[in-house]
Order: structure tokens, then sequence, then C-alpha cells
């Protein structure tokens, strides 16, 4: 849910393109929306799959007829959640970089400068916010209030921002009379809880 296409064309004068097709610039566009969606499809099941193997650890070594230890397994399992969670975020914004990083040598044919620019803008302020993100993660009390603590953050709104500006990109395709879907991945996309 997930970018500063113009700052090579400001730094380049005009975004005039470099005479690719327009398919061929959207079949580009696809290939590198795909890539960073299954970078984060990974990430996601790499999270769940670590998230698991720890608790399970933890509960392991758990005595449940113990007040005190019970009362422990769920202080460190809390905490090893966020910990994890926060660790998907950073992760995320690693792959969200590649992916803008790619973004900004493509050169889209003129009529759809102003969308792909628009797509890196929102993307940039997508990444811009991560930092902070990581650390509203890092200071949780719980792994349930993931949501609500994002809720109308600088993350939430980028997010957002990202989502259309991709769509947006797609439109703009269609409109122009191309068969185009492109995968517009947004982020990590935690559920709170696992």
């Amino acid at each position: 849910m997930a970018t500063v296409v113009g700052w090579c064309c400001i730094v380049v004068a005009g975004c005039s393109g470099n005479g690719q097709s327009a398919a061929a610039y959207f079949d580009a566009l696809n290939a590198e929306t795909e890539k960073y969606d299954e970078a984060l499809t990974t990430l996601r099941a790499t999270y769940g799959e670590e998230l698991e193997t720890e608790l399970n650890a933890l509960q392991d070594r758990t005595d449940f007829t113990d007040t005190s230890s019970v009362d422990a397994y769920f202080d460190q399992a809390k905490e090893v959640a966020i910990v994890k969670t926060a660790e998907l975020f950073s992760n995320s914004g690693t792959e969200l970089r590649a992916f803008l990083d790619e973004l900004k040598t493509m050169e889209p044919p003129d009529e759809f400068g102003e969308v792909h620019q628009d797509a890196l803008a929102a993307g940039e302020a997508l990444a811009a916010a991560m930092p902070l993100t990581i650390e509203s993660v890092r200071s949780l009390d719980a792994l349930e209030d993931l949501d609500e603590t994002l809720l109308d953050t600088p993350y939430s709104v980028a997010t957002q921002r990202f989502g259309i500006a991709c769509q947006n990109l797609e439109d703009a395709a269609v409109a122009a009379g191309l068969d185009v879907d492109i995968s517009c991945p947004l982020g990590p996309a935690v559920v709170a809880g696992g």
C-alpha cells in the first residue's frame, strides 16, 4: 500500500524522453513494480516465519503454571513482535529506495513525463517518512496499536499518495490505448498481531 520521478527530469532539462516507445516504457515500469512487489512479498513472508519461530521458542521456555513466567513471556513476546515489525519496515524502506533508484533511470515518453514525475515524487515522500515510522513502531506499547499509531501519520498519507500516483500511471496508459496492468505495491502492510 508504496517517489520522485521528476528529480532526474528537473536536473536533466525537460523530460524529453529517449525515443523509447510507450509500450517499452510501460513494460520496463511493470517489470520494476513486479520486482518490488515480489521483494515486499518475500519480506512479509520472512517476517511472519521468523516471528512465529521466535514466539514458539519463547513458549517452549515458558512455564505456564507459573504466573511470573507467563508475565515474562508476554513481555518478551511483545518486545520480539515490535522489534521484528520495525525490522520489516526498515527492510521495506531499503527495497523502496532500490525501486525508486530504478525509476529515476527511466525516461518516459513526453506524454507520460508528468505522471512519471508525480509517481517518483510520491515515492520519495514515502521513503522520507520511513525513518520516523520505524521509530514510531519501536516505541509502541503493543503491536496491536500499530494501525492506530500509523493512522494520519506522514507514512499513512504518503502511502495513499503513492498508491494514487501509481494508479494514475496506469490510467494514463489506458487512456493512451495501452493494455497495461501495473502492480502498485505500497509497503509492509503489516496486520497487527501478525
